[in-house]
């Protein structure tokens, strides 16, 4: 038997995440910020695409907003936030955790528990291609902190 999601288990997906950010740091958030939002804004524009291609289906929200935009903007949101303020600076390190992280997803339960909870559920892509679009996420959330910096650096030096 399924659980629909209930409008107070969405919000839970969405606002508990947030508790932890006072534990980040105000400086560390506000370093992080543009790369987690951009790759959330990213995140949402793969959701569309591949919900169109069938490679996955997301169920009612609360309107308007579907079930997928309370896990990204929660949980997915912030765990960027906590990846980067980690790991960064070490790209080794920062593509282990990452890994980690999405296959403990995906392959140990995370993929069951959005199932079952009617967040999302994977229709026409396999975990392991799903993994690939993690990865790939991923790199582009380090890349565009990367890209930051490199701005913020040159905008010092010219100043």
């Amino acid at each position: 038997m399924k659980i629909k999601s209930s409008k107070s288990f969405l919000l839970a997906i969405l606002i508990l995440p947030w508790l932890t950010i006072p534990l980040l740091g105000k400086e560390a958030f506000k370093k992080y910020l543009p790369a987690a939002i951009f790759i959330c804004t990213f995140t949402k524009a793969i959701d569309i695409f591949g919900e169109n291609k069938r490679w996955w289906q997301f169920y009612k929200g609360i309107p308007p907003f579907n079930s997928m935009n309370f896990f990204n903007f929660g949980p997915y949101f912030v765990t960027s936030l906590w990846m980067l303020k980690m790991t960064y600076g070490n790209f080794l390190v920062y593509l282990i955790a990452n890994f980690l992280l999405h296959v403990l997803f995906i392959f140990q339960g995370g993929i069951k528990f959005v199932t079952y909870y009617k967040i999302f559920s994977l229709v026409n892509l396999s975990k392991l291609q799903y993994l690939g679009i993690d990865f790939l996420r991923a790199v582009l959330l380090y890349g565009f902190q990367y890209l930051t910096d490199l701005s913020h650096a040159e905008k010092t030096i010219d100043a």
